[in-house]
């Protein structure tokens, strides 16, 4: 079931709030727990309900594996506990990308098997991951089945992240026990960011997504302007795309009275690559350094340990983005600008601010060609294609599909004749271009707005408006991207 969904917005979220309501209302404290973890099996089984099992599974064999931990802290239960959940990942993700390199290697025609990738597996997987582990070391109090459960499941976090940590949840879970109904300021900026992030999804990043896609087919057709847009179309799709989705997870916790940890922070105001990972997908580069770059030494053990332990963490942040050499590039070309970025030290900080936002949302924007591209073929023919594709305008073709499902008769009946709709097609695709680069970089954050004091009556009405837009584009229904990953 997807976040942009009829049947998400005005079925599933009105209906398991009523209920988990109704039963807080009553006292019912540990049924209101269990209803969410139902609603959250329903939420992820709607699409396969095989993958539900998969992850009912997966919580059973954790939860077993901590209890022993708990009893008894052994490292081979927990090297069992950590290969049972990278076997589960590494076989539904990583197989195929195995067996096409054995293939490749030694000449071998090893036949590739069907799999279907689970959603949120990845999410999922590393945060039981990051459970474990805390088992082990100790972390971790008496938690209870039900809590465990809920902790994994919760549907507003479950398919995208953020990759939340139990010491975050579980205790709002307990403390929420004489909480009887919602609180008005809860209600108020959890509806306010689901209709921000739901008109980040729906109104640019699928908007732009269409026309993506369609320059990705026809690469070797596009003149320098429509490369150009291309890339940038890209980067501002996957920023309101995902960006979207956690504002989103957050506003639904909201709702329940729980707090969902923040994901997103303006990644595209960075001035250093650095801090771009600073702000984008918070959770997973807390992941990467809590699990991965301390436990091998960090910063503890000289500067080439250092640089060796960043290329290590940013190529497996690339492997576990997509089982595709495309994406362990892109994640080593990141940790190679880390690691200058390291060595430069202080001297980063004396240029000035504008040429630091300028070289890292650049890199960012070729970093993605990598990360879109179906191959590194098709990365390096965009970018040939930028230097030596031509004068010309933005193709006709990409800003027809951008366009196409709006249906053309809709601008017929608002009385604006076919010969104009072309015109006004490159008008609004310009328009939205521009909002969304002021949008990532210089206004407000999701977050942030949700604070304002000022100018509420028409804020209030700006939201109602992008609300109606949003609904009346919901029968257009597109996964996130970050789904894939």
């Amino acid at each position: 079931m997807l976040f942009n969904s009829y049947i998400f917005v005005f079925a599933f979220v009105p209906i398991t709030f009523a209920i988990y309501w109704m039963l807080r209302r009553l006292g019912l404290f540990r049924a209101s727990l269990g209803l969410l973890i139902v609603a959250s099996l329903i939420f992820y089984a709607y699409q396969n309900p095989y993958f539900a099992l998969l992850l009912i599974g997966s919580i059973l064999g954790n939860f077993g594996i901590y209890r022993l931990l708990l009893h008894r802290q052994s490292k081979l239960v927990l090297i069992l506990g950590v290969a049972l959940n990278l076997g589960i990942l590494g076989y539904f993700k990583y197989l195929n990308f195995f067996i096409d390199n054995i293939n490749l290697l030694s000449g071998q025609s090893i036949q590739l098997v069907k799999l279907a990738l689970p959603l949120g597996i990845s999410f999922y997987t590393f945060q039981q991951l990051s459970f474990i582990v805390d088992a082990y070391r100790q972390e971790i109090r008496d938690y209870t089945f039900l809590e465990y459960a809920l902790f994994v499941s919760f549907f507003p976090q479950l398919v995208a992240g953020p990759i939340v940590l139990h010491s975050e949840m579980v205790p709002q879970f307990r403390a929420s026990k004489d909480i009887r109904t919602p609180k008005l300021v809860d209600l108020k900026e959890g509806a306010e960011l689901f209709i921000i992030g739901l008109s980040k999804k729906v109104l640019i990043a699928d908007l732009l997504g269409r026309g993506v896609d369609w320059g990705y087919q026809n690469i070797l057709f596009l003149n320098s302007f429509s490369a150009v847009f291309l890339i940038i179309g890209f980067t501002l799709q996957i920023y309101f795309d995902f960006s979207g989705y956690c504002d989103m997870a957050i506003g639904l916790g909201r709702l329940f009275d729980f707090r969902i940890t923040k994901n997103f922070d303006s990644p595209y105001r960075a001035l250093s690559v650095s801090e771009f990972w600073k702000r984008w997908h918070i959770t997973l580069t807390r992941f990467f350094t809590t699990y991965v770059y301390i436990p091998l030494g960090g910063n503890r053990k000289g500067i080439f340990r250092t640089c060796l332990n960043v290329m290590i963490v940013f190529s497996l942040s690339g492997l576990w983005h997509g089982a595709d050499w495309t994406f362990v590039l892109w994640g080593v070309m990141h940790g190679l600008m880390m690691v200058i970025e390291r060595l430069l030290g202080q001297k980063l900080d004396k240029i000035p601010k504008m040429i630091r936002f300028i070289y890292t949302f650049g890199f960012v924007n070729l970093a993605w060609v990598l990360f879109r591209a179906d191959s590194f073929l098709d990365a390096t023919n965009l970018l040939k294609r930028v230097l030596h594709g031509g004068a010309g305008p933005i193709l006709e073709g990409m800003i027809n599909s951008m366009f196409a499902p709006m249906n053309g008769p809709l601008f017929q009946r608002l009385g604006i004749s076919v010969g104009l709709m072309p015109m006004l097609y490159v008008g609004i695709t310009i328009l939205v271009v521009i909002i969304s680069l002021y949008l990532s970089t210089l206004h407000k954050n999701s977050l942030e707005l949700t604070q304002m004091s000022v100018i509420k009556p028409v804020y209030g009405v700006i939201l109602g408006v992008l609300f109606v837009l949003c609904v009346l584009n919901l029968s257009q229904v597109s996964t996130f991207l970050y789904f894939n990953f």
